[in-house]
């Protein structure tokens, strides 16, 4: 299981449907949306047909329908950089 979890945090999340289920910023926990672009820091959410600039490492975020709740801090790293990450953390 551990080692499905850590394939699914290198891969890739562009397209994929995330909930955002906590934030520092509390405005920001109940969007759900699709992943339409990611930088280091950022993930750029389609949601209620326009797009919403999300930090990562202040949230954390339910991966739809794998249902799997990731952290953003571990995940904060640019997609091509995370492909090789060892993920201690998890």
């Amino acid at each position: 299981m551990e080692d499905e979890i850590i394939d699914f945090l290198r891969g890739e999340f562009i397209g994929r449907k995330v909930e955002i289920v906590d934030s520092k910023n509390k405005n920001l926990v109940g969007i759900k949306g699709r992943i339409v672009d990611e930088t280091k820091n950022m993930f750029e959410i389609e949601w209620k047909e326009k797009t919403k600039k999300v930090q990562k490492k202040i949230c954390r975020f339910k991966f739809l329908p794998e249902k799997i709740i990731v952290d953003g801090k571990i995940i904060n790293y640019r997609p091509e950089d995370r492909i090789s990450r060892k993920f201690r953390d998890w």
